[in-house]
C-alpha cells in the first residue's frame, strides 16, 4: 500500500482503539460518520479525546458536540489533530483550544524485527494484567503522566482479550517483572501500545525487548504493519529499533470552565 493508504489505515486503527478505551465502566464512546468522542473510566484529558476519519463534515461543529460531551461530565479533552486534516486543526484553534502536545509521532514498523535477549512471559491471568498496569503507574510519571492512571483507568480484562490484544512482561533480577508492552489489533493493525519500565530497571533493553515480541505479535497476529505512537522517551529506542515516522499528530486541549 502507498503512503497515503497506510496513513488512514493506522489513523483508524488509533480510532478503533480508543474508542475501545471508552467501553469499560464509568467511560463513554460517540462514534458516528467518521467521527469519534471517547471518555475513558479515568478524567484524565489525555485518555479523554476527540478524532475524525478525515477531512470532511463541519470541525467547527464536531469541537461544540466534543465540548457538550465532556463539559456535561466535568472533564476536559484533547482533540487529536494531523497534517492530513488541516481543517479539524484550524477549528480547534478558532474555538481557542490550547495547543497542549506539539509532537506526537506515529511511527510504523513494516517488517518483523530481530528478537532481543531478555527472559518474557506473556501475561494470562488477571494478576499479571494488574502488574503490567502498576509498571506503567511507576514509570509513566516520567513524562508527565498523573500517579495512578492507568490502574484508575484500565482493568485487567483489557489485556486479556485474545481477539484484541496481546500482552507480555519483561523479567529482571531473580525474575520479577520490570517492564511491559502490549498490542492492539484492529483494521488490519497491529499497535503497540504503553510500553513501560520501571524506573530503576531503565537503560537494561527490557522494555526495547518488549517492545519488540509486541511487534512480532502483531505480524504473527496477521498485522499488515505495527503502529505506535511515540513519547519523547521512546522515539530514538523505536527508531533504533526498526520504527519510521509516518506523520505527527498534535493536541489541543480544553478544560470545562
Amino acid at each position: 500500500m502507498d503512503d497515503a493508504e497506510l496513513r488512514a489505515l493506522v489513523h483508524r486503527n488509533l480510532m478503533t482503539v480508543n474508542s475501545w478505551v471508552g467501553e469499560d465502566e464509568g467511560g463513554g464512546v460517540d462514534r458516528r460518520d467518521g467521527e469519534l468522542l471517547f471518555a475513558a473510566a479515568s478524567s484524565m484529558p489525555f485518555l479523554n479525546g476527540v478524532m475524525r476519519e478525515g477531512p470532511g463534515g463541519d470541525a467547527a461543529a464536531l469541537i461544540r458536540r466534543a465540548k457538550d460531551f465532556f463539559f456535561a461530565q466535568g472533564r476536559g479533552f484533547v482533540v487529536f489533530t494531523h497534517p492530513g486534516d488541516p481543517e479539524l486543526e484550524e477549528a480547534a484553534r478558532a474555538d481557542g483550544l490550547i495547543e497542549v502536545l506539539d509532537r506526537y509521532p506515529e511511527m510504523v514498523c513494516r517488517t518483523p524485527l530481530a528478537e532481543l535477549p531478555a527472559e518474557l512471559r506473556e501475561v494470562e491471568t488477571v494478576d499479571e494484567a494488574a502488574t503490567y498496569w502498576r509498571i506503567c503507574d511507576a514509570a509513566y510519571p516520567s513524562i508527565g503522566m498523573p500517579e495512578g492512571m492507568f490502574t484508575d483507568a484500565f482493568g485487567p480484562e483489557l489485556l486479556l482479550d485474545d481477539a484484541r490484544t496481546g500482552a507480555c512482561l519483561a523479567l529482571g533480577d531473580q525474575g520479577a517483572p520490570q517492564a511491559c508492552a502490549c498490542i492492539f489489533m484492529a483494521d488490519g493493525v497491529g499497535m503497540v501500545g504503553w510500553v513501560a519500565a520501571l524506573p530503576e530497571a531503565r537503560g537494561r533493553g527490557l522494555a526495547a525487548a518488549a517492545t519488540v515480541w509486541a511487534t512480532n505479535e502483531a505480524f504473527r497476529r496477521g498485522a499488515a504493519v505495527a503502529s505506535l505512537q511515540a513519547s519523547t522517551m521512546g522515539e530514538d529506542i523505536y527508531r533504533r529499533l526498526g520504527y519510521e515516522e509516518l506523520y505527527c499528530y498534535r493536541l489541543y486541549g480544553a478544560m470545562p470552565g
